[in-house]
């Protein structure tokens, strides 16, 4: 858990770095048996910026990994949008790419996310992580549904391309896959271009 965990009022941050990557405070209640929160109210934040085109085309899915301490997922870029938090008492190293064509392609942002933190990726931002805990449950609330064809509408870049600036905790004890090591260098992303997101 981050120093302020408990109690935070539900507040919103624009990240300059990347337009459209939205950080939000999320106010988790806690006592002797544990705590609860409301992870995603969508009346409560429409209002503080959460885009309603989220919802456009009514489609809904929620995935949830599960991962070791030092796991590092990403940098991954599907074709849809998604709000991810921390589903659990665990904590991550979240990292963020821009990869949409533009003068902010290549633009990075870092922040550790615990279960008082949601991020909005929009689509074409590449998403990764880093556990920082013993375990932990990551939650992803995408607005289009899983498909294999989906597949080359994908992009990627690599977490450890000295370019991007993203310094990772203990990189030489993260478990990634093998997926994940071997995609390209950002000098050879080609940047999305906001027609075809």
């Amino acid at each position: 858990m981050t120093d302020n965990f408990f109690d935070k009022t539900l507040t919103v941050r624009n990240i300059e770095e990347i337009p459209g990557l939205l950080e939000f405070d999320i106010p988790v209640h806690g006592d002797n048996r544990g705590w609860f929160k409301e992870n995603f109210q969508k009346e409560k934040m429409l209002p503080l910026g959460f885009p309603e085109s989220f919802f456009a085309e009514g489609k809904l899915q929620n995935n949830v990994s599960f991962s070791r301490k030092n796991v590092l997922r990403g940098l991954h870029a599907e074709p849809w949008d998604k709000y991810i938090s921390v589903a659990d008492g665990g904590k991550v190293l979240g990292s963020w790419v821009d990869l949409r064509e533009g003068e902010t392609f290549g633009n990075t942002y870092q922040t550790v996310i615990d279960a008082s933190k949601g991020i909005f990726v929009p689509r074409g931002v590449a998403n990764g992580f880093q556990v920082l805990s013993d375990t932990v449950s990551y939650s992803y609330l995408v607005n289009d549904y899983w498909a294999l064809e989906l597949k080359p509408k994908y992009a990627f870049v690599n977490y450890a391309d000295p370019s991007l600036g993203i310094e990772w905790e203990n990189l030489a004890e993260a478990e990634v896959s093998e997926a994940d090591k071997n995609h390209p260098l950002l000098k050879d992303v080609k940047p999305l271009r906001k027609e075809n997101l």
